[in-house]
């Protein structure tokens, strides 16, 4: 419950303190005397929109404070405004919110809350006891709407006619006949790339393979091993030579099988060459990439086979619908029924009657 409310240089209000009792409080006086200014003061320490223009002329800031059973709020206005909520700083936001929970203000126009559909909709079904009557409705509807959709996508679907089957068609051939691979347009531009440097890629491991078969390092590292076994501090170094002597006839080894492997065939690059050009044709009219045209394929794929078949997906898809329809329907009357029954036995002022005995059924 409020206890006090505190106005400073509010509008036209230069200092004001309303004291509250129990049960209800009036405040009355003449036109204009400043009544909708402590309301709109509360409004404020509530966490309304404030501005500086509702600062008094000539003060620096106005100061509105609610003091309430449990909690203080505190709201400054002025250039540098402020709020704080039992001493420590808030944002209007946090007022708003602990506000909601406080005081529900009922202006001359704003009653929001009696106003707003769902506010009625939760206070009628509390007070006709419907609200796990009102959880089936909802989840009834949603099943219903959701299974409505789905008929009416197919229905639209079907109503395009043959003609845009056989277009779906088209597209499903073309990707089938091409059947993309995920990565295979990287794989064939690297393997072109490859084919039409091959003379000089070929050039060049031979180069490698002929400086690596040099027989320096054999050289070194079997005179490092003789130096070991004379001396016992250079057996790492004589061990790090034999690592590196082994490791270059390696890659000597895996460069002589790339060079060997090279392809400079025109026929094979000419099939690379009208491959690429298929599925550059295929990655730019499906989303820019293979795996793109992959899905793509997917897609038309169950497009294709439900509209193959639409009077069959329809007639199955509209199962659903009309078997929640039926569950719907007892449910919302029920629901109907609950919230007369509650607007007429539950509200003010019979909340508080008895509610009439049942009359005896004939």
């Amino acid at each position: 419950m409020i206890k006090e409310l505190k106005v400073r240089d509010l509008a036209l209000v230069a200092e004001s303190t309303l004291r509250f009792g129990p049960g209800l409080n009036l405040l009355t006086g003449e036109t204009g005397s400043g009544k909708s200014l402590l309301i709109d003061g509360l409004g404020l320490a509530l966490g309304a929109r404030a501005s500086t223009d509702q600062v008094r002329h000539g003060a620096e800031r106005a100061t509105i404070e609610a003091v309430f059973d449990s909690v203080s709020l505190l709201r400054e206005i002025g250039k540098r405004g402020a709020a704080r909520i039992d001493g420590r700083s808030a944002t209007p936001g946090q007022l708003r919110e602990l506000g909601d929970r406080l005081v529900a203000l009922h202006g001359q126009h704003e009653h929001h809350a009696l106003l707003d559909s769902d506010t009625q909709t939760e206070l009628l079904d509390a007070y006709g006891g419907a609200l796990d009557l009102r959880a089936g409705v909802g989840a009834a509807h949603g099943a219903w709407f959701a299974a409505s959709n789905a008929v009416r996508d197919l229905e639209q679907l079907r109503s395009r006619g043959q003609r845009e089957l056989e277009y779906l068609r088209w597209q499903l051939d073309e990707l089938r006949q091409a059947d993309p691979k995920p990565g295979e347009d990287e794989a064939l531009a690297a393997e072109r790339a490859a084919m039409r440097h091959a003379a000089r890629l070929a050039e060049l491991g031979q180069q490698a393979m002929d400086a690596l078969h040099e027989d320096g390092l054999a050289r070194a590292a079997a005179a490092m091993s003789l130096a070991a076994a004379l001396d016992s501090r250079l057996t790492e170094q004589a061990s790090r030579l034999d690592g590196l002597a082994e490791e270059m006839s390696d890659v000597a080894a895996s460069v002589r099988r790339y060079v060997e492997l090279l392809d400079s065939d025109p026929t094979r690059l000419e099939a690379i060459e009208s491959r690429l050009a298929v599925l550059d044709g295929l990655k730019r009219k499906h989303g820019g990439s293979i795996d793109s045209a992959v899905q793509e394929r997917q897609r038309l794929e169950v497009q294709v086979g439900a509209t193959e078949d639409l009077d069959s997906a329809v007639s199955a898809a509209a199962a659903p619908p009309r078997v929640g329809w039926k569950e719907l329907s007892p449910q919302s009357w029920r629901a109907c029924a609950w919230k007369a029954r509650g607007s007429r036995w539950r509200s003010a002022p019979w909340m508080r009657l008895p509610r009439p005995a049942p009359r005896p059924s004939r």
